[in-house]
């Protein structure tokens, strides 16, 4: 028997109304960056540029938080590929999917001590919803295929946050609360990422690790947290125009 608590501050409305609004904020980013991406992959693409779709998951944890172990996130969103020389190419991308956090953590306390009696003993997870903007410059020994190397920036938009926490009775009965946290951390986890990519003629397989600078600690925190995130994506072009060879 698995018995389900949710805390959560700031949420109102009936059950129904709720569960219609996750759904449908949930969808419509997904079906903007498949439609945008289709209407102007084709159209944009040049032999200088191309763009397509971003597909992968996050190996997340939280250095910093006691008991940190890694979890896993989707990642998901549009890329943009900028060939400006031979060897170097500039690289973005817009994810609107890019969840950060960790798993197996030391309960942090709610304040409320009718919760926090209850979740003593137990583990938290924390998970954490962003949206990430990475500008990588790479470097290309080929300018159309083949491995390239990368480094940049990381803005990370923290849009929600919670601490999902599992336990159990004296009874043995296991449990879960909630406890949203989305106006108790920072707003923005910036910061340096390292890219790996091998290119293919309409796909790329890349894995980048980002190494957070920003304090994303909980407001109270004693300790400076700080995001560690390893990405594996697939990038898939949705139009490109190779270079042309040039006249003899």
């Amino acid at each position: 028997m698995v018995m389900t608590t949710i805390l959560r501050r700031g949420v109102c409305g009936s059950p129904a109304i709720v569960l219609v609004a996750l759904l449908v904020t949930a969808a419509s980013p997904l079906q903007a960056q498949v439609l945008i991406g289709y209407l102007f992959g084709e159209k944009l693409a040049s032999p200088t540029f191309n763009m397509g779709f971003e597909v992968g998951v996050n190996f997340a944890t939280l250095d910093g938080m006691d008991g940190a172990e890694r979890t896993t996130k989707t990642v998901f969103g549009l890329f943009a590929d900028w060939r400006f020389s031979e060897h170097f190419h500039l690289t973005s991308a817009f994810l609107p999917f890019a969840g950060r956090g960790a798993d197996g953590l030391e309960p942090v306390p709610t304040g409320d001590p009718a919760i926090d009696n209850q979740t003593q003993g137990g583990t938290m997870n924390r998970s954490l919803h962003l949206i990430e903007f990475p500008v990588l410059l790479k470097w290309a020994p080929k300018r159309e295929t083949g491995f390239r190397v990368g480094a940049g920036p990381s803005f990370g938009i923290i849009t929600g946050a919670n601490d999902r926490y599992e336990s159990k009775t004296a009874a043995g009965t296991s449990y879960v609360v909630e406890n949203d946290i989305g106006g108790q951390v920072p707003g923005l986890d910036f910061g340096l990422s390292v890219d790996l990519e091998y290119r293919l003629s309409f796909l790329s397989i890349a894995a980048r690790y980002t190494h957070g600078l920003s304090d994303i600690s909980q407001s109270g925190s004693s300790g400076a947290v700080h995001s560690r995130t390893l990405t594996g994506t697939g990038r898939i072009y949705l139009g490109k125009k190779k270079s042309q060879a040039p006249p003899k």
